[in-house]
């Protein structure tokens, strides 16, 4: 398969598809609507999008934090394409993207049940489960120096 990555840009169709995906992933097996939530702090955001072909399959969104600090968010990779190395691929493009913008620090806010997922790439935990959602999650973190 023939991947390509691209910026998604705020408002337009393929944004609309990567809330879309986010939706079907992260809302909807709980019974909830990602569109009843503000998205509006994404157009602040760096957004991209891995395609095979014109179909959106992944997105990675990076989210400056502080000095030095930004956080990735939206790591979301569609059902029929996860276990394939997506989330890792994903996940290297935005770390690859943070440090060439002088990011030092990259954190995330990740479900409990990728925890050692986020392990085996280097991140470490940073607080105790809470809920967000009505899912589980930690706050990790790994430096990129």
């Amino acid at each position: 398969m023939d991947f390509i990555v691209k910026t998604i840009e705020y408002g337009s169709p393929e944004y609309e598809a990567s809330i879309d995906l986010r939706n079907d992933l992260f809302r909807k097996p709980w019974g909830l609507d990602i569109r009843d939530e503000d998205l509006s702090s994404d157009k602040f955001m760096k957004m991209y999008g891995l395609y095979d072909k014109d179909k959106l399959i992944a997105t990675t969104f990076i989210a400056h934090k502080e000095d030095k600090v930004c956080q990735i968010k939206s790591v979301a990779i569609a059902k029929s394409y996860q276990r394939k190395g997506l989330g890792k691929f994903m996940m290297q493009y935005a770390e690859d993207i943070a440090k060439s913008d002088g990011y030092e620090k990259v954190f995330i806010m990740g479900r409990v049940s990728a925890k050692d997922f986020y392990e085996k790439i280097g991140y470490i935990t940073l607080s105790e489960p809470f809920d967000y959602h009505t899912i589980p999650h930690i706050y990790m973190e790994k430096n990129l120096i």
